[in-house]
């Protein structure tokens, strides 16, 4: 069935191709030998009156063009015409104009603007820094009046210190004196009571002795077996001893040198030193110096033995408290 199918299929195309190249060649051939033109094509579509009627309008007459005719304006209505083409024209002119010098005015605004935000930064940035020169100044005259007072504090603290090596405490010095003089007549048996008391107590009293018994004493504390440094120790502070100015007290005295020292300077003065000692010490301190000197003495104590900082603080609390309570 399909080949059928096919085979007719083919058929029906090859008549069709036949059809159609037969149609073409009859019309090419009576189009060359002039029977099929638009004229006799006409003839066989069109009636008689419709060729008639084209033949009529195929050779017609030209007709003229029919022109709208306007009514003539006067002259003033010319001239206010023109009047206003020519406004309109200049009032672009304007508007054009206008627009220009604005946008020119809107770019002058912006520029004056940023000018103007420009000078509010410089004028922040001038009022910052006269803020600043205006701290810097007063910490300089706080600097100064601290410097001020520190050299008022330093002269008072020397005037004390001259006053202090000028007047001699003739009582202290007697007792020492008188001391002394029982010490010479005591002989070399002196020896086994001096030995008991610190090298700085032994310099004072031998200061005091008559040369020779001074130096026998020397000798035998050179000799003496118990106490190998003992003669070295007294040298020592033979050499720091200065008469006309000790007053058996230096506690005040190494209390005002501290006060100008840093805490850092002053610890290591205090490091053999006893834990009354340093109470007392810095109880002297804290009357000559401000409260600040002892406050940083105590905190580098802290932080080199905390346990010795709360010690030596606890003896100041109850010195002062014992002191108030004396004065109540």
């Amino acid at each position: 069935m399909n080949g059928f199918m096919r085979a007719l299929t083919v058929g029906l195309a090859a008549v069709c191709v036949v059809l159609i190249t037969a149609g073409i060649t009859t019309l090419m051939s009576l189009r060359g030998n002039g029977t099929l033109t638009a004229k006799n094509l006409r003839a066989l579509i069109l009636t008689d009156d419709e060729q008639t009627w084209l033949e009529a309008m195929h050779h017609r007459a030209p007709e003229p063009v029919d022109i709208p005719k306007t009514p003539p304006a006067n002259e003033s209505e010319m001239l206010s015409h023109i009047i206003e083409i020519a406004g309109a024209a200049h009032a672009n002119q304007l508007m054009i104009r206008l627009r220009r010098q604005q946008e020119a005015l809107d770019e002058r605004q912006t520029y004056l603007d940023q000018q103007w935000a420009d000078l509010q930064l410089a004028k922040a940035g001038l009022e910052r820094l006269q803020r600043q020169v205006q701290e810097q100044e007063h910490g300089a005259e706080l600097a100064n009046k601290e410097q001020s007072d520190e050299q008022a504090r330093w002269a008072t603290a020397q005037v004390a210190e001259a006053n202090r090596m000028q007047v001699i405490a003739e009582v202290e010095k007697a007792r020492y004196l008188e001391q002394a003089k029982l010490f010479e007549q005591m002989k070399d048996s002196a020896w086994q009571s001096l030995r008991r008391f610190p090298p700085r107590e032994i310099a004072r009293y031998l200061a005091l002795m008559e040369g020779k018994k001074a130096a026998r004493m020397m000798v035998l504390a050179q000799e003496d077996l118990d106490f190998p440094n003992a003669a070295v120790d007294i040298n020592r502070e033979m050499l720091r001893i200065d008469l006309n100015g000790t007053t058996g007290d230096q506690q005040q005295r190494l209390a005002t040198l501290y006060s100008f020292m840093s805490a850092q300077q002053v610890l290591p003065y205090l490091k053999e030193s006893s834990l009354e000692d340093v109470a007392n010490l810095l109880i002297e301190m804290g009357k000559k110096a401000p409260a600040k000197k002892v406050a940083d003495v105590l905190e580098a104590l802290r932080a080199q033995d905390s346990k010795r900082e709360i010690e030596i603080r606890k003896l100041i609390e109850n010195r002062q408290t014992t002191a108030q309570g004396g004065v109540q």
